[in-house]
């Protein structure tokens, strides 16, 4: 029989698993846009984002519990090592 010690190792583990790629993926997410303002406020986000030098843009629930899209630019990727 498994001890229950490892049983709940394993639960955790799967958790831990299933839970990951969503957090990796929401930091991602941010990393490469920046928000600029309400969208309520700006007319065409995308073409801002564009005259900003920024690669183009879109509305965006900044977090799940937003009510307001906000504009968000995507950043152009960096050309010198780190």
């Amino acid at each position: 029989m498994i001890s229950s010690s490892k049983c709940i190792f394993f639960v955790f583990l799967c958790l831990t698993a299933l839970f990951t790629p969503n957090l990796v993926e929401a930091e991602d997410r941010r990393s490469k846009l920046i928000p600029i303002g309400p969208c309520s406020e700006i007319r065409d986000c995308n073409q801002t984002c564009i005259e900003s030098q920024f690669l183009g843009g879109k509305c965006i629930l900044w977090y799940s519990y937003s009510t307001e899209k906000s504009c968000a630019c995507y950043v152009k990727p960096s050309i010198s090592p780190v």
